[in-house]
């Protein structure tokens, strides 16, 4: 097994970008609040390196 580091950067921004959309969609379209989930928690998931 690997225990290389990966660049998780983008994974970071991606979770940023995600959470400040999901934010959005929570104050302005809450019936659109699920939508952000998946790449929210994904990008967390990522730039954690848990994948």
């Amino acid at each position: 097994m690997s225990n290389e580091k990966r660049d998780t950067k983008k994974y970071w921004a991606l979770f940023i970008v995600s959470g400040i959309a999901l934010t959005y969609f929570t104050i302005f379209l809450p019936q659109a609040f699920w939508l952000g989930l998946p790449t929210f928690f994904g990008g967390l998931a990522m730039a954690m390196d848990w994948v």
